[in-house]
């Protein structure tokens, strides 16, 4: 949308969750709960869990 400005401190941010800084509570509730339900809860590395998100989105065609 061409009269949402790109917020630098979002640089780094997924654009599948950068879309919600309008509302930057919403956003940051979404990133936290993607982050303890995605990373941290188990025995693999940050690094593991990771290649695994990889490879699943990469086997379902996901563009995330």
């Amino acid at each position: 949308m061409s009269w949402i400005k790109e917020d630098p401190k979002y640089a780094d941010i997924a654009n599948v969750i950068k879309c919600m800084s309008i509302n930057e509570e919403a956003m940051h509730a979404v990133w936290d709960m993607g982050n303890k339900i995605s990373f941290g809860s188990s025995a693999l590395t940050r690094s593991q869990e990771e290649v695994i998100a990889t490879v699943v989105s990469s086997i379902n065609h996901c563009k995330y």
